[in-house]
């Protein structure tokens, strides 16, 4: 993984935000979180991936959803939901409160 600015929903960047691994438990599912406060995460793939699956916790503030190149800045996960993001379909699922499921489907040569 490596970093780049986070965009704010105004549109002004910082390369300050912060990354934490823990054990809460905020995303619903087993396994660490990985908390991302203002900071933009790039997963890179050895091959390009037809699908992607993420369990998340949303506790506030905007999000920076990049797939393929082409960036969506929302302020909900709900606000992508069904929408098509660089080619690639995205679909939620709440599962419990601020906690649900990213799936992503169709070629996925970059995410962020």
């Amino acid at each position: 993984m490596d970093m780049k600015p986070f965009v704010w929903s105004n549109g002004t960047s910082t390369p300050n935000g912060v990354m934490t691994v823990t054990n809460g438990g905020l995303a619903g599912h087993s396994g660490k979180d990985v908390n991302l406060n203002n900071i933009t995460v790039s997963f890179k793939f050895p091959v390009n991936s037809s699908a992607v699956i993420l369990y998340y916790g949303e506790y506030g503030g905007n999000i920076n959803v990049e797939i393929n190149g082409i960036l969506e800045n929302v302020q909900d996960f709900l606000d992508i939901n069904g929408k098509v993001i660089g080619g690639v379909t995205v679909t939620l699922t709440i599962v419990s409160g601020p906690g649900g499921v990213l799936n992503l489907q169709g070629t996925i040569t970059s995410f962020r």
